[in-house]
């Protein structure tokens, strides 16, 4: 499979977890974790199936055996945060701010951090 397809898959998996379509998400995903095993974009929209599902476990489980990539250490962050881990949620996010700064994650990180500031207990 081409590159250029397994992104147009991925993309295709994110758009029906958009829309949740989870079960069509799980399965486009796991369809670019098998074409591309060596890459994050299938293990992290698994990751993401499992957090729209209410699963956290397993999607922080599957984050944490990635490397620590941006996206991988953002997603775990707001895993964690969902958990009620803010304390480490909070310090991982904080450093994708901080060495990413101008990137997409580094952006999602920042608002997943004022959403905490705002609903501090």
């Amino acid at each position: 499979m081409q590159s250029d397809d397994v992104r147009t898959l991925a993309d295709l998996g994110y758009l029906a977890l958009s829309r949740g379509l989870d079960e069509h998400a799980m399965a486009i995903f796991q369809g670019v974790k098998a074409a591309r095993p060596d890459q994050e974009a299938g293990t992290i929209g698994v990751a993401l199936v499992h957090m729209l599902r209410g699963e956290l476990d397993p999607a922080i489980k599957l984050l944490r055996g990635l490397g620590p990539s941006d996206a991988a250490l953002t997603f775990l962050g707001i895993a964690l945060a969902r958990q009620g881990e803010l304390d480490e949620a909070r310090r991982l996010l904080t450093d994708v701010v901080t060495t990413a700064a101008g990137t997409p994650c580094a952006h999602l990180a920042q608002e997943t951090l004022a959403s905490l500031a705002r609903h501090k207990p």
